[in-house]
């Protein structure tokens, strides 16, 4: 029997078309989108489109690339049945599509942390997104004050269970800043689905406890959401930010709101979007403006200058950085807030995000001063998976000025201190020592050939422990 023929995906090539794109330009808009997810889609070429536009149907995961791609290009939400690439108009759930500031805060935390938790492949396919970014700044008292509005009818909650949330997130918050993202990350994510999430849907004596309780379940969600950013799960982590940034906006507690934004910014930028960053990191300041500590004021301001920096403008950024030194030394620790303890924002913190400003701006030689004063000033052992980024950046600087025995003994520090730590950023660090020494050929030394072999042993048993979801 004749196999049908294939239609044309009329609906594909008229996107193409809006985006005003070629399709050698498509296809490298699909690989950008890949490589930020972790893909490797380098063969991806106009070819590819032309086949998808006959008819051909890319796999399940190039085919939300494909969404993204066109939704960035677009400014608007696209997904599968808009292009062609789904029939029936049922899509599979990776909740990207949904409108988050409509819902009750708890019964979306329980739809991510379920699909993280039942579904294998969820934390793997979700994908990071421009659109999801787009935060309604101007309805922050509306959405607050429908939330309060909104009371529960489950068990009553009060101090102890808020003590018992607090208590718990400062034993996940400890093993975290030592062992990494990967360490116990559905662990954090199991409690939050059960004991959180319940609390949340309870009764409450008083507003305040009501307040209290949905602050510190934020400050919950953002741990789930840094460690999925620490372990490279991009869409899964932006997804838990957006929900720590809706249960803060239930607490009306804008100076943590800042704090959830600036962490949103800190991954916008690692990923090249550096606009988006600072737009971010901007809207953290304005939110939090009045409430924030001084030491907050410096953390939002530092992440400001990290978005100057990605765009090229060198001027804001140095003002920037000098404004965040002003409000830090201004800080008294006793009376920031626990978020700000818990991470141990320092000098030790901003100068490593001002030595990354300063690397970013083609400056070399003060980001290497920032990253050693970074270095020096730092509990190497209580922040283990930072100090060894630090190193490695502080290695990769000094690389970058040809000092090459140098780089080599740091970054060799920097694999020292990874010891133990699960953490995706640490392996993508190591990657880079690879990149950088490959650079090199066949002129590399004897002592960074010894690095070289260490970093492939790193990566290798890496990926071994990549299937394991803990």
């Amino acid at each position: 029997m004749a196999r049908a023929p294939r239609r044309r995906n009329e609906k594909l090539l008229a996107a193409v078309r809006e985006c005003r794109w070629s399709y050698e330009a498509c296809a490298a808009a699909i690989r950008l989108v890949a490589r930020e997810n972790g893909d490797d889609l380098s063969s991806c070429d106009r070819s590819h489109i032309g086949h998808w536009v006959a008819g051909v149907k890319p796999n399940d995961r190039t085919c939300r690339f494909l969404a993204e791609a066109i939704s960035r290009r677009l400014g608007r939400v696209v997904n599968q049945i808009d292009l062609g690439l789904l029939k029936g108009g049922n899509l599979k759930p990776d909740l990207g599509g949904l409108d988050w500031w409509k819902h009750a805060p708890a019964t979306d935390l329980l739809t991510v942390g379920r699909a993280d938790l039942e579904r294998r492949e969820f934390g793997l396919t979700a994908l990071y997104s421009l659109a999801a970014l787009a935060v309604p700044l101007d309805q922050w008292q509306e959405i607050a004050d429908r939330g309060r509005r909104a009371q529960g009818g489950g068990i009553a909650v009060g101090p102890r269970e808020i003590d018992a949330v607090r208590d718990m997130l400062a034993v996940f918050s400890r093993a975290d800043e030592r062992l990494g993202g990967g360490h116990a990350r559905l662990a954090v994510v199991q409690y939050l689905t059960s004991d959180v999430a319940g609390y949340l849907q309870g009764r409450f004596s008083s507003d305040h406890d009501r307040r209290a309780m949905f602050s510190v379940a934020a400050e919950m969600t953002y741990l789930a959401g840094w460690k999925a950013f620490d372990s490279s799960l991009h869409g899964l982590a932006q997804r838990y930010y957006v929900q720590a940034l809706r249960l803060a906006n239930e607490a009306d507690d804008r100076p943590l709101a800042g704090f959830t934004l600036r962490a949103m910014a800190h991954q916008a930028v690692d990923l090249g979007h550096g606009q988006e960053a600072l737009r971010l990191a901007t809207a953290a300041l304005e939110w939090s403006r009045g409430r924030a500590t001084p030491a907050a004021t410096a953390l939002f301001t530092i992440l400001t200058a990290r978005g100057h920096a990605a765009t090229s403008d060198k001027a804001r950024a140095s003002a920037a950085i000098t404004a965040a030194e002003t409000h830090l030394a201004n800080a008294e620790p006793d009376d920031e807030p626990i978020w700000i303890r818990t991470s141990g924002f320092t000098e030790t913190s901003l100068a490593s995000q001002a030595g990354q400003a300063l690397r970013d701006l083609g400056d070399l030689p003060a980001a290497e001063a920032q990253f050693r004063r970074s270095i020096v000033t730092r509990n190497a052992e209580a922040y283990r998976r930072i100090h060894s980024l630090t190193l490695a950046n502080l290695a990769d600087v000094q690389c970058a000025q040809g000092r090459l025995r140098e780089a080599t003994d740091h970054w060799n520090h920097a694999m020292n201190a990874m010891a133990g730590v699960k953490s995706g950023r640490a392996s993508v660090a190591v990657k880079n020592i690879r990149t950088r020494l490959g650079s090199f050929g066949p002129r590399l030394p004897a002592f960074a050939q010894q690095l070289d072999r260490r970093a492939a042993v790193f990566l290798r048993e890496a990926a071994g422990r990549g299937g394991e979801r803990t």
